[in-house]
């Protein structure tokens, strides 16, 4: 049996680094090259799975502690790609970014309000207000 919170945790991390791989690889596109807001976007995403991965490394059963494989992240890449061959200009990278970034703020918000640790909570908090100025700039 899994902890709901631990199971929560995990799909939070696995949203942020699906969302780190789409900016990413629609950062590297000639259209959208080196591009700040993808940038910031994928900078926050890294921040939020490595707050994550730090409080399940910190859970006492080893069973918990499970970091994300590499068949995710090759899942990750391979879909970022994927998403990548349909946009061809700037405009329809960022506005396909900014709907897989509302996923990741929205799971944000409900891992932040079921966390029973307040120093997660506090970094969740931070994580949960530069992904809402990431969205306003996106707008």
């Amino acid at each position: 049996m899994i902890d709901p919170e631990v199971s929560r945790l995990r799909r939070l991390r696995t949203v942020a680094l699906r969302v780190r791989a789409i900016a990413r690889t629609l950062g590297s596109r000639r259209y959208a090259l080196n591009d700040s807001l993808l940038g910031r976007g994928a900078g926050a995403s890294w921040r939020i799975a490595r707050a994550v991965s730090g409080r399940l490394k910190a859970h006492p059963y080893a069973s918990y502690q499970q970091d994300a494989g590499f068949g995710q992240q090759v899942c990750d890449a391979l879909f970022a790609s994927f998403l990548a061959l349909g946009v061809r200009s700037r405009v329809r990278a960022l506005a396909e970014y900014e709907s897989h970034l509302c996923a990741l703020a929205r799971q944000l918000a409900d891992v932040r309000a079921l966390t029973w640790s307040p120093d997660l909570s506090a970094s969740l908090g931070r994580s949960q207000y530069e992904i809402q100025a990431l969205l306003e700039a996106l707008a």
